[in-house]
């Protein structure tokens, strides 16, 4: 019987997220106000002030353009989508841009357990691990596991929250490295 799961979630704004947002507005700010300062500059040294100051609108229009594109580049969501045994999350910026973040088979996993979990959390700090994937959305609520896979002789982790229907179907397919209850 064919599985396919797909869940679209939404990344929650941490503080880190909120001070790139913040950063991005200051910096559009003080880039606004060293072009009008530039122009002004410019053409006081070319003896033609009047004609700059027309290019001022563009100059601030783009600059609050750039701001606006890359603060809706800092909106971010997750797709997780599990199709007969591979775990595919793909990130989605913006609502427009997608791109793949990872692709799991599910019997290739070596461990799936909580990442607070007492007797696998240690596994996760393993200096092993070269290659880390981070697929959490709101890591308040809990539920954060970690997935240790090899793939092509390299070792990774991918933490991420998986919907408990997603974990289970995972689980049905690889019991011995899946630890769902600790």
């Amino acid at each position: 019987m064919d599985v396919f799961l797909e869940y679209l979630v939404e990344k929650k704004s941490t503080g880190v997220d909120i001070l790139k947002k913040a950063g991005v507005v200051l910096g559009a700010f003080v880039a606004m106000i060293l072009g009008i300062n530039l122009l002004a500059i410019i053409g006081a040294l070319l003896g033609i002030p009047n004609e700059l100051v027309s290019f001022m609108p563009l100059v601030l229009a783009g600059i609050v353009y750039g701001a606006y594109l890359i603060l809706r580049g800092l909106n971010v969501e997750y797709e997780y989508i599990f199709t007969n045994g591979d775990l595919d999350i793909d990130v989605i910026k913006s609502r427009k841009v997608r791109k793949r973040m990872v692709n799991v088979a599910t019997r290739r996993i070596e461990l799936m357990a909580r990442i607070d979990s007492p007797i696998h959390g240690r596994e996760f700090e393993s200096s092993a691990i070269t290659k880390k994937y981070d697929a959490v959305y709101d890591a308040s609520q809990g539920g954060v596991f970690g997935v240790i896979f090899n793939r092509d002789g390299v070792r990774s982790l991918l933490t991420f929250q998986p919907p408990e229907k997603l974990a289970q179907e995972m689980k049905k397919l690889n019991p011995r490295a899946i630890f769902l209850d600790e």
